[in-house]
């Protein structure tokens, strides 16, 4: 008996609002457009965006070779390209989606208007239109002039234009959102991710991006510019896979504390330790160490440059999204070995130098205050901590952090101590931190204290301190040293 074949399309309407949430955030969603622009050969890419009364739109122009009426409409659709296709070096593309699924991620009208040739082509996706009708129906535009953006468009190039940007503002319209801290976070984001063709480094062409006026520049993560960054030789672990690793100085080389916490990028050296993966120079992944070591205090000036090209897409599992994949083992198994060497300081003995404190108290988390009016305790707010943790807030947020602060102070139970230690000093104990806690505070404190001290110094500071003092032992292990 015959089999019967039955034909069972997708739904339009369910399966273009399923794929808005395949994990885009805003920053990842422009580069994918701005990853087309470059593949067009594009040299100069400008994007705006602005919110528009209580909506937020979003326009990107490129001056690359554009596309034809046809090329454009096969753009649009979604699965454009075969993702086994063999692609160009240069290709930053590869399942045929991106433009698709990154801008459905952010809004629900989606234009792409195209010059080649002095001709435009241009044709809008609308999400609600779609879902109404439940077709997989695309719009082809015969008024370009009433599409917002067209008069950037130079001799050729592209515009891609995101309008009803409701991922930002709500489902509501209700706008509340901080522009400047998104398009500031986008611009740090882009200028990171393509940092190597915004340089126009050696073997690319060089590229200019310009958000809201301001042309990005790049954001070297391995500061290869500065004279103390420690550089290993590149070294091909195999086929289309390259390895360098990276020490970056220490904060005395810097001139000021901004450029050392620029270089740390977001979160601080302490996150951003680790691999820094690029797929045809631009920047995949970073700050991970793919399971393969743990990220210590010593070890967090440490990074590696991986660069594979675009043929390794299926090999590393490269997502759609372009923001994660999965080393292989051949890699793993070089890069583990690799760790060992170049995670050194993160092994190395630690031989105590008896070093002096000024005081035997350094950095209390409680101050003692004594006056003609009698003793006063409180939080010291000038811990390294207390005031790394602040300094980490949104400045609408660090006054909350202080009067929080100040409340806590306020409320030490004097009685009940001097009651408790009166009658029974040997029941009274602090609160024992949880082990995953106390290894999260060493490395924290540690990171602080690097910042002003070596790491010799800084070791023996904490050891003559609680709660360090009393486990050093296991804040030896979480910072992945040994004593001898």
């Amino acid at each position: 008996m015959a089999q019967k074949t039955i034909r069972l399309d997708p739904e339009p309407g369910i399966l273009i609002e399923s794929l808005r949430d395949i994990g885009y955030s805003f920053n990842s969603a422009l580069a994918d457009i701005i990853d087309n622009s470059i593949t067009a050969q594009a040299k100069n890419i400008s994007i705006v965006a602005l919110p528009i009364r209580e909506s937020f739109r979003v326009s990107i122009v490129d001056d690359g070779f554009g596309l034809s009426h046809d090329d454009l409409l096969r753009a649009m659709r979604l699965g454009s390209s075969n993702p086994r296709w063999k692609r160009e070096e240069s290709d930053l593309g590869r399942f045929g989606l991106g433009l698709k699924t990154a801008s459905f991620s952010q809004c629900r009208k989606l234009t792409v208007a195209s010059k080649q040739e002095g001709r435009i082509a241009a044709f809008t996706w609308d999400l609600d239109a779609v879902e109404d009708k439940n077709s997989w129906s695309i719009i082809e535009r015969t008024d370009v002039q009433n599409i917002y953006g067209l008069d950037f468009l130079g001799s050729s190039g592209t515009l891609v234009l995101w309008e009803n940007v409701d991922r930002l503002t709500g489902s509501n319209g209700s706008g509340k959102v901080d522009y400047e801290r998104v398009i500031s976070e986008s611009q740090d984001y882009l200028s990171l991710v393509f940092h190597r063709f915004i340089a126009g480094e050696p073997g690319v062409d060089k590229v200019d991006i310009c958000m809201n006026g301001l042309h990005l520049k790049a954001l070297d993560p391995f500061n290869t510019k500065n004279k103390a960054t420690q550089t290993s030789p590149e070294e091909v672990v195999c086929p289309g896979v390259k390895l360098r690793s990276f020490t970056l100085p220490h904060i005395s080389t810097y001139e000021d504390k901004y450029e050392y916490e620029r270089y740390g990028l977001p979160g601080g050296y302490l996150k951003n330790q680790g691999v820094y993966l690029y797929r045809a120079k631009r920047l995949i992944i970073f700050g991970t160490w793919f399971g393969l070591a743990k990220k210590t205090a010593l070890t967090q000036l440490t990074r590696v440059k991986i660069d594979i090209d675009a043929d390794q897409d299926e090999i590393w599992k490269i997502d759609v999204k372009k923001v994660s994949a999965q080393m292989p083992e051949i890699v793993r198994k070089r890069v583990r070995t690799l760790i060992r060497t170049i995670g050194a300081p993160s092994r190395k003995v630690y031989r105590q130098r008896g070093a002096r404190l000024t005081s035997p108290n350094a950095y209390p988390v409680w101050n003692r205050i004594q006056n003609d009016t009698g003793i006063t305790y409180g939080i010291n707010t000038a811990h390294p901590l207390v005031v790394a943790f602040r300094n980490s807030l949104d400045p609408s947020f660090q006054g909350q952090f202080d009067s929080l602060v100040a409340f806590i102070g306020a409320m030490l139970p004097t009685e009940a101590l001097f009651y408790d230690l009166s009658n029974n000093a040997e029941s009274v104990h602090t609160e024992i931190m949880q082990s995953e806690q106390f290894k999260d505070n060493v490395c924290s404190f540690f990171a602080v204290l690097k910042q002003f001290k070596d790491d010799d110094t800084a070791i023996n500071v904490m050891k003559s301190i609680e709660p360090y003092k009393s486990h050093w032992e296991e804040a030896l292990s979480a910072l992945g040293i040994e004593e001898k």
